[in-house]
């Protein structure tokens, strides 16, 4: 039986949506105002050996000279991704391992499931 891989690519528009809407959700910053902008970066997991990505939002500042910024880490990350495909109805296998890298100006979310999984997979 084969291994089942995905990949999902969100270009930078839907993730300065995405990313505004779950910041609010989860009242990491207090301002009114939109995304301004988010930078990737890559960085040694001290967990293990493997890179993680993180992303830094950037809201709108009445204060230029003091931003308004949060950092996503990668499980937060993965979670804006999965909240994002259900909430336009993207299925994706509950049991599926989930990866997140940068692609280009956005963000690829690859999955995959083994012959095992296959079998008894449910989608999210």
């Amino acid at each position: 039986m084969p291994i089942d891989v995905r990949k999902l690519i969100f270009s930078k528009t839907e993730l300065l949506v995405a990313f505004e809407s779950f910041c609010r959700d989860k009242d990491f910053v207090d301002s009114q105002a939109g995304v301004e902008s988010f930078e990737m970066a890559t960085v040694r997991n001290s967990n293990s050996e493997k890179d993680a990505l993180k992303i830094t939002v950037s809201f709108a500042s009445p204060d230029p000279r003091h931003p308004i910024q949060t950092q996503l880490n990668e499980d937060q990350i993965l979670e804006v991704l999965v909240t994002t495909c259900k909430a336009h109805s993207i299925p994706l296998p509950l049991k599926g391992a989930k990866f997140v890298k940068q692609h280009k100006d956005g963000v690829v979310m690859s999955m995959g499931l083994t012959e095992a999984a296959l079998r008894s997979a449910h989608t999210v």
